[in-house]
């Protein structure tokens, strides 16, 4: 096989392969929870595509760190390298994608779920703030949220990011960064969010009472606890 340094490259005008547009609010027009779907599909996407890439990788026996040189500073010929260069490239696209999806996604959900109203009333005549948002009363408001809880919190850890966000024990939880009791895989999707998602803000929401909740939750390690949430839920 006749080794070509550098690769050849696509044309200039030719769109990177793997690279879908993200949806767009103005296509959805005051449907922000079709818009939100539309988001949680796109992501569902990138992750499959991120992970057929991972899997040309391997059959080519490279990862994102595999030097494509040998130890005198030539291209490597036992390998082939214009596959995994085209397939590194994709998948940063694909993994900045990731990123800018999840985004969108924290700003549409709490879009989508948000009360429509700007305060809401408790019976002492004052509205209660939760992590900066205000609960919306379940009997004042349109039925907009899903129709079941995914989890339900069972304890919540001093100090921990899920104490922080403002979780507590007992909250049934209806949303987590777009996981539903109807998404594949349930309780366990959320694990695999908050695998992905250390530093980044999540939209949750929670049912509280009968009170509906919207908190923003950062996952972080070395906060003084196990895992990165700090709290325990359980299917519902």
């Amino acid at each position: 096989m006749d080794l070509v340094w550098p690769p050849p490259q696509p044309p200039a005008d030719q769109p990177p392969a793997h690279t879908l547009p993200l949806p767009h609010p103005e296509a959805y027009p005051d449907e922000p929870r079709e818009y939100a779907r539309a988001l949680m599909q796109r992501r569902d996407e990138i992750e499959k595509e991120i992970e057929a890439l991972k899997d040309v990788l391997s059959s080519h026996g490279a990862t994102p760190q595999t030097s494509l040189v040998d130890p005198e500073g030539y291209p490597r010929g036992d390998i082939d390298i214009y596959a995994i260069r085209h397939a590194r490239s994709a998948l940063v696209r694909l993994q900045n994608d990731r990123i800018e999806v999840t985004d969108r996604l924290g700003l549409a959900l709490q879009n989508a779920f948000a009360p429509s109203s700007s305060s809401s009333a408790q019976p002492n005549g004052h509205s209660e703030t939760v992590n900066g948002h205000k609960p919306a009363s379940a009997a004042g408001e349109e039925p907009s949220w899903p129709e079941r809880p995914v989890a339900r919190v069972n304890t919540v850890a001093s100090g921990s990011p899920a104490a922080d966000a403002g979780l507590r024990p007992a909250d049934l939880i209806y949303s987590f960064e777009g996981v539903t009791a109807d998404s594949p895989g349930g309780i366990q999707a959320i694990g695999s969010v908050v695998a992905r998602s250390e530093g980044t803000t999540l939209a949750i929401l929670v049912l509280r009472q009968e009170e509906r909740v919207t908190l923003s939750l950062t996952p972080r390690n070395g906060w003084g606890g196990r895992g990165m949430l700090g709290c325990h839920i359980l299917p519902v």
